[in-house]
């Protein structure tokens, strides 16, 4: 078990193609058996109007979504990369390939996905519903993934900075009130 999560963790990009396997998987088998399984369906009782109205709406929204969590996600990577103490490069050199694969994941992930959400728009506009429907599904998987792994960096990040931190003496962190609240 500790091996799996291990590899969810090291390697991003097993991780987001299991989540491309999945849609596909349920796409094959609702297109093939259950067809209940079909996400169209949820729409299926609008209008065409409607429809295209509503799934722009949403592949829009979540492109909007996907975008912060790379944005916020390119803010991350450089806080982690641009520190020069000696903790941060301490964890760059022993962590350096796993590091570069969730590095360049949580920032490549969410930018994927929301430029899949402007094309399940586009898709939802010419009344390409299913696609539309099928390809919102992925990106919002995608958008979460990158979200979850986004977290996971920074709270690794925020427990090195604790440790350097800590490695300050009592009277470096004290900060005379007067001297730091001065008008």
């Amino acid at each position: 078990m500790k091996k799996l999560l291990s590899t969810f963790v090291d390697h991003p990009t097993v991780v987001t193609t299991l989540l491309v396997g999945i849609v596909a998987v349920q796409f094959a088998v609702s297109a093939l058996w259950f067809h209940d399984l079909d996400l169209s369906l949820l729409f299926s009782e609008l209008s065409e109007n409607d429809q295209r109205s509503v799934l722009s709406q949403l592949a829009l929204g979540l492109a909007g979504v996907a975008a912060m969590v790379g944005g916020f996600a390119g803010v991350v990577v450089v806080f982690g990369l641009s520190s020069e103490d000696a903790r941060f490069r301490e964890v760059r050199m022993k962590a350096a390939t796993s590091l570069r694969r969730n590095w360049t994941s949580v920032v490549t992930t969410p930018l994927v996905a929301a430029f899949g959400a402007l094309l399940a728009a586009t898709a939802a506009g010419v009344g390409a519903f299913g696609i539309s429907v099928w390809t919102i599904e992925l990106c919002l998987l995608l958008a979460a993934h990158g979200a979850v792994r986004l977290v996971v960096i920074l709270r690794e990040l925020v427990k090195v900075v604790h440790r350097a931190d800590e490695g300050v003496t009592r009277s470096e962190q004290f900060v005379d009130e007067d001297e730091f609240f001065e008008d």
